[in-house]
């Protein structure tokens, strides 16, 4: 029980972090606009739905188009918000992705610190861009404003923070004897993860499980079976259904303006 339990308080944090990274995005676009409290909301709740339905420019930007639609944001302003709280979620796949290199000089064929080196470099200097002249992509009609040096590092800390939180979630539960110290877990995960994104099947279901137990000597593996079941319990089935829940309540209590 005590395993399930750091699990759920780390599943907790990592969507705190999601949260926050709305709240970060929101910010940006439409100051004094949206409440942390909404932002928050939209973050956390968007995030269990794609996070177990897939698709998150879909599903996750369908709920937050219904959140931020109650304040009266347009639909550009929402897919501002979306496309800046996905650029933090990415920001926290590098960072992550940089200190699995750094730690892990072995990776990549021996190349893996200067990989890491590479990409500790190449954020430093966006950073450093940053801090210049307000910056933007324009795509057609849309235009991209890149967050200010201070939000861009903010973004880094918190998206580096959800993505080692959502990694301790899967770690707690890992039989002590077989799993392998913290820091090599983290490049298992995260390609894991970006397999499972990859193969566009809903949450990577499978996916994920097969190449995290890949790793894994043969004779441990129902127990890292059993262990990611619970997982998929404490990370994804069991925020879903409570961000289902707090989601049909919003609803039900939008007469055209959010109360939360």
């Amino acid at each position: 029980m005590s395993r399930i339990a750091a699990s759920l308080a780390a599943s907790s944090i990592s969507f705190g972090m999601l949260a926050v990274l709305d709240v970060l995005a929101s910010r940006l676009t439409a100051p004094q606009r949206v409440s942390l409290k909404l932002a928050a909301f939209a973050g956390a709740v968007s995030h269990a739905f794609s996070n177990t339905l897939g698709f998150p420019a879909i599903t996750g930007g369908a709920v937050r188009y219904r959140v931020y639609a109650t304040v009266g944001l347009s639909g550009g302003d929402i897919a501002r918000i979306v496309a800046l709280a996905g650029f933090g979620v990415a920001m926290g796949f590098t960072v992550v992705t940089m200190l699995s290199l750094l730690w892990q000089p072995m990776l990549a064929h021996g190349w893996g610190r200067l990989l890491g080196a590479g990409i500790f470099v190449v954020l430093l200097a966006f950073v450093g861009w940053l801090r210049g002249a307000p910056r933007a992509v324009r795509i057609a009609r849309w235009t991209l404003n890149f967050p200010d040096a201070a939000t861009a590092a903010w973004q880094m800390l918190v998206g580096g923070i959800e993505m080692i939180a959502a990694i301790g979630s899967l770690y707690v539960l890992l039989p002590a004897s077989s799993a392998p110290p913290f820091i090599d877990f983290l490049p298992v995960y995260v390609g894991a993860v970006l397999v499972g994104l990859a193969s566009h099947v809903p949450g990577g279901l499978g996916v994920f499980e097969v190449i995290v137990m890949a790793t894994f000597p043969p004779h441990t593996r129902a127990d890292v079976l059993a262990a990611m079941l619970c997982y998929r319990l404490t990370y994804s089935l069991l925020p879903f259904l409570l961000a289902a829940a707090a989601f049909i309540i919003f609803e039900l209590r939008r007469p055209g303006k959010a109360t939360i």
